[in-house]
């Protein structure tokens, strides 16, 4: 792990050792290494196993069903270790923090008894006090614009690999989608400052750290809410004069702020890598109109039609949402026979879920949870056939590969990335020889292919065994 300030104990503190779990998407990872922060500051200690602990923390998503049910069963699952610690004469607290707690903070706490302390997703500084000892049972912040906002003085601890991290530009969506709960959880949008965030990146780049990707609900609405109303655009022109940093990857923009200054900026900077996550969550006219997504198939179109127009590829990355509510066959065509003309570099497919207290569970004309299953099996299989022939095309090919370390595969592979490719989300690039550290950028060639992954040499005379 990495620091970005330096932590120092209180000589007041009691120690605990902590064993932490975190789930969801890398917004909830950037919350669980603030509470690191949070461990290291207060003087206590990280373990690896829950035996060895006696403070379980989970940070929880409560986005969709099934994030609900596997945060649901890492609870449950640490309840058992807690358990067991008891038995053994080894007394342990249960915290659970994070989305699922905001959302359903007074049913967990009376069907869960076993856990000692509930934090929301706004809270992360809570869990000081729960370590001290003395914190209530149920701390859970109302989600409003006073609402916790970490910054570059934060005590954050970045997980894995340095060389890569997330960096939250803001907190918290304005935006009105029927379908999602997000604002509910995580309040209204709350931007950082432009300083904040460079003096972050610089502190993080300073500890080796080589990419950051950008992450909020809407980047490209960052800034609206300050007085003096900085942009994306903005925050790029000031990022990219940090020394050091190789990528800058944005995720999630929204389709109608893709503005082309935004385009140009990602064609033209090399710091910032050709790459751009755009959830369009549908192509179809009317099924967007009850998503409430503000915005047609025409608006979509033009907007892929402006990325392609840029000089160079930029890699595109969405995510569809299949079996909304008055998603008709003919509907269901049209996003198909869109994902067909394969403008899509990667793509995630997720059938719709009913979420109390979203606009869309109150819609009439659902699909049946089958039919929208096999609508998501039929997406990904025709999208996965036409990123396997685009990637056949790729043998030979020199890429820059940004490596990643010793390979999942075997000890004696590596792994990397190319610029079209975010840190365990779109695949890898596996180098077959030569050495290299974590964050090295170099030149390889593409030798194998499949429909997410790529192999590659560091030795292009290589290239003369592939068959013809």
């Amino acid at each position: 792990m990495s620091q970005l300030v330096q932590l120092q104990r209180p000589t007041n503190a009691k120690p605990r050792k902590v064993y932490f779990v975190s789930l969801g998407c890398p917004k909830n990872q950037v919350d669980t290494e603030v509470m690191l922060g949070v461990v290291g500051q207060g003087g206590h200690a990280l373990v690896d196993d829950p035996e060895q602990a006696d403070t379980l923390v989970v940070n929880t998503c409560g986005f969709i069903e099934e994030a609900k049910e596997e945060s649901i069963d890492a609870i449950l699952e640490l309840a058992q270790a807690k358990a067991a610690g008891a038995a053994a004469g080894h007394a342990k607290q249960l915290v659970v923090t994070g989305c699922l707690s905001q959302r359903y903070s007074d049913e967990l706490a009376a069907e869960m008894p076993e856990v000692d302390h509930f934090l929301g997703s706004a809270d992360m500084q809570g869990l000081a006090r729960v370590l001290q000892g003395g914190a209530p049972r149920l701390a859970v912040s109302a989600l409003d614009r006073r609402s916790y906002l970490y910054d570059h003085t934060t005590a954050r601890q970045v997980t894995g690999r340095r060389h890569s991290a997330y960096v939250k530009i803001g907190e918290g969506c304005d935006r009105p989608c029927a379908f999602c709960i997000i604002p509910k959880l995580r309040g209204p949008q709350r931007s950082r400052t432009v300083e904040s965030l460079a003096l972050e990146v610089e502190q993080l780049v300073a500890g080796g750290t080589r990419e950051v990707c950008l992450v909020t609900q809407d980047l490209t609405t960052y800034g609206t809410d300050l007085p003096d109303r900085p942009t994306l655009e903005t925050l790029l022109e000031r990022l990219v004069q940090i020394d050091g940093l190789e990528w800058i990857r944005l995720h999630y923009a929204f389709p109608t702020t893709v503005t082309d200054g935004l385009i140009r900026q990602i064609a033209s900077e090399p710091r910032i890598a050709t790459y751009l996550d755009v959830p369009i969550q549908h192509v179809d006219t009317q099924v967007l109109k009850r998503m409430r997504r503000g915005y047609t198939e025409k608006v979509v179109r033009r907007m892929v039609a402006r990325l392609r127009a840029a000089p160079g590829h930029i890699f595109l990355r969405t995510t569809m949402l299949v079996g909304h509510p008055g998603e008709t066959d003919e509907a269901f065509a049209r996003l198909r026979d869109f994902v067909a003309e394969g403008e899509i570099d990667h793509l995630g497919v997720f059938p719709w879920s009913r979420e109390e207290g979203t606009v869309s569970a109150m819609q009439p004309g659902r699909v049946d949870e089958a039919v929208a299953q096999a609508r998501q099996a039929e997406i990904m299989t025709l999208q996965e056939g036409i990123r396997a022939a685009e990637h056949a095309r790729w043998i030979g090919r020199e890429l820059t590969v940004m490596i990643d370390g010793e390979s999942t595969e075997s000890e004696f592979l590596l792994d990397g990335r190319h610029e079209g490719q975010a840190p365990q989300i779109d695949g890898k690039v596996i180098v077959t020889d030569g050495t290299a550290t974590p964050g090295d950028m170099r030149s390889a060639w593409v030798t194998q292919t499949s429909a997410f992954d790529l192999v590659a040499t560091l030795d292009p005379s290589r290239l003369e065994q592939l068959e013809p």
